[in-house]
């Protein structure tokens, strides 16, 4: 029986993968490179220090000048991101029927709490885990079973709710059930272990997430 929800932050509940993505745009432009469709779809749900290696060898820049750059036009345009506010509804019903609901977020926890509380939804979070509480990010399962037993729940009484492969890998290499809603840079991720996969969290019968 499915006790508790966990939610993924940045492509989940906030639109952070295009900025994400964006920002390395803008920084690899700065040395003449345009980033094409499969680069974006490999930086979108990874960390910097994930895919930013094999993409300075592909392209023969630097780790340290393209983060120069790349740091603070992600906050920059991070101020106005957009809120996926289809899923804060399906969260806040959640809530409403009784389901514990908590956030594994490979993000840190400054932005994080800033982020929960400008939404206004923080305090209906039981647990959130950030990247400072862990030893290992996504695809590792770290994160997804370092939340349930936060939670003091098995994992297959948690249902996930992602957005990248590497999140799904996670949620799934930590026994748990994962609904993937994907976005324009994760739509071509592997899925195909998911149980089940929305364009829109507007997609989802309620009842759905615990069949």
């Amino acid at each position: 029986m499915i006790k508790a929800i966990i939610f993924d932050r940045d492509g989940v509940l906030v639109d952070s993968e295009a900025v994400h993505v964006q920002s390395f745009e803008v920084a690899f432009k700065e040395f003449g490179i345009n980033l094409n469709i499969q680069d974006k779809e490999w930086i979108a749900g990874r960390r910097p220090e994930e895919h930013l290696p094999i993409l300075n060898d592909k392209y023969n820049v630097s780790y340290e000048d393209i983060r120069k750059i790349q740091r603070p036009k992600f906050d920059e345009l991070f101020e106005t991101v957009a809120f996926f506010h289809d899923t804060i509804n399906l969260l806040k019903k959640a809530h409403s029927k009784g389901l514990r609901i908590a956030l594994a977020t490979s993000s840190n926890k400054v932005s994080t709490d800033l982020l929960l509380s400008k939404l206004g939804i923080k305090e209906l979070f039981s647990v959130v885990t950030t990247h400072e509480d862990c030893t290992k990010c996504k695809p590792d399962p770290e994160p997804y079973l370092l939340t349930a037993h936060k939670l003091e729940l098995k994992p297959e009484e948690c249902l996930v709710i992602e957005d990248s492969g590497p999140g799904l890998q996670s949620a799934k290499a930590a026994g748990m059930k994962c609904i993937v809603i994907y976005n324009e840079y994760t739509k071509n991720h592997d899925f195909s272990k998911a149980d089940k996969v929305v364009a829109s969290a507007k997609d989802l019968n309620f009842r759905e997430l615990f069949r």
